[in-house]
């Protein structure tokens, strides 16, 4: 039988090819419209951003507005928040705040001026005593013979200077003049031994040197007393006593500052435990030199204190009134720039920033004068000057943040050579506002 190929089907290969060409042009048109999208986005972002043919004649630099949006409401999108005020007059005072402490007017021990035992003693702590008011007794024999004995003596050399005296007058020639001399000096002599020994005998009566207050009592009945005879003795003492009628404020004022303080300068004295009750005063008196050692002048404050309120040995804060402005023109100090040893402020100005230049007095921590360049009606941004720049569209709002809390000193013991250091935030011990 004759053999016969297999006939190829023909029809099918031609489909496969057909339908892998349709593919690969459907993967194809898919590649070109991604393409194309990808294109046209940046145009389509250009076009939102170009201005349109309704603002063709608007200013530069303004955008345009969005469908549905007006230009008032896209100018108040864009503006700067700040917070603004108006200066205002009032009294400056430039002032220090330094510590202090309350001392008596006079602080003095009394000691024995005789040996001797305490034969009575009268009052004690707390108590008050009068100018020459006697506070013990001490029992000195030996103090009180001599006294005796000096009497005696002076009254046997007068009787004979008077006799002998009325001798030489009635008849000169029966006594010389010389012995009239002679015993006219013994007398003399033994008038001033007995007024010694008047004073030593009184010395045994321990007086209160001036009115005032008994703070310590050394003895009791009994003891033995020992001369004081000076300042560097052993001796026991037998009181304290002080005048606080009158107490003196000790306070050391910085040589920055010791040049403004003199004799009459203002100063508050205020004392932790009587918070709510100042005391007002003067300066009295100062060295009108500093140490050497601290570079600080000492400054002394009489201050009367009929109702005992303030006690020696307390801590106190003096505030001392170095410098004032009446009715000046103020901002707060947080609203002012500076730049370098310019100083300028910015003010609102038909809704846009502008920047003026000042000239500033003092400060008290809370308020800056400023004698130059404002007059008193603009409106001052104090919050929100660091995002501006001159010209710039704000939306002000009144200034109604609060002042600073007081601030609180404090040793800074990591400060050259070990030493305590203390810096006040500002010259009258309070924070002002930041800039922000």
């Amino acid at each position: 039988m004759p053999t016969h190929d297999p006939i190829e089907p023909r029809p099918i290969r031609w489909r496969l090819l057909l339908l892998s060409g349709l593919i690969g042009l459907t993967l194809l048109g898919g590649a070109f419209m991604m393409l194309q999208k990808g294109e046209r986005a940046p145009a389509s972002e250009e076009n939102a951003n170009a201005p349109s043919q309704d603002t063709a004649g608007s200013i530069p630099g303004d955008t345009a507005t969005p469908a549905g949006q007006t230009g008032d409401e896209q100018a108040r999108l864009t503006a700067v928040e700040v917070q603004v005020a108006k200066p205002i007059r009032r009294d400056v005072t430039y002032s220090i705040s330094l510590p202090a402490n309350v001392a008596p007017l006079y602080q003095t021990t009394l000691y024995a001026k005789v040996a001797g035992y305490l034969k009575w003693i009268g009052p004690d702590k707390g108590d008050r005593v009068k100018k020459d008011q006697i506070l013990a007794i001490i029992d000195a024999p030996e103090v009180e013979e001599q006294y005796h004995q000096a009497v005696a003596d002076y009254k046997i050399k007068k009787l004979t200077y008077e006799r002998l005296a009325n001798v030489w007058k009635e008849t000169p020639d029966v006594i010389a003049k010389q012995d009239v001399d002679v015993a006219e000096a013994a007398f003399e002599g033994a008038k001033h031994l007995m007024e010694q020994r008047t004073v030593l005998r009184d010395y045994m009566k321990v007086r209160a040197p001036y009115s005032g207050l008994i703070t310590a009592r050394f003895a009791d009945p009994g003891a033995m007393i020992q001369i004081a005879t000076s300042s560097a003795t052993n001796a026991s003492p037998v009181f304290t006593i002080m005048d606080i009628e009158t107490v003196r404020i000790y306070t050391n004022v910085p040589q920055d500052e010791a040049p403004m303080v003199r004799a009459g300068t203002p100063v508050i004295v205020t004392v932790k435990e009587l918070a709510d009750r100042p005391f007002t005063a003067t300066v009295t008196r100062t060295t009108l030199s500093l140490d050497p050692s601290t570079r600080t002048m000492l400054v002394e404050i009489d201050l009367p204190n009929r109702d005992h309120a303030l006690q020696p040995g307390t801590f106190a804060e003096v505030t001392l009134m170095l410098r004032q402005s009446p009715n000046a023109l103020v901002i707060p100090p947080g609203s002012i720039v500076t730049n370098g040893k310019t100083k300028s402020v910015f003010i609102v100005q038909q809704g846009r920033a502008k920047l003026v230049p000042i000239t500033t007095g003092l400060s008290d921590g809370r308020w800056a004068e400023i004698t130059q360049g404002l007059n008193g009606t603009e409106d001052v941004v104090v919050v929100g000057k660091t995002r501006l720049a001159e010209g710039t569209l704000v939306r002000a709002a009144p200034y109604n943040l609060p002042e600073g809390t007081p601030s609180v000193q404090k040793f800074d013991r990591r400060s050259a050579g070990g030493s305590a250091s203390s810096k006040p935030l500002s010259p009258l011990g309070t924070a002002a506002p930041g800039n922000r």
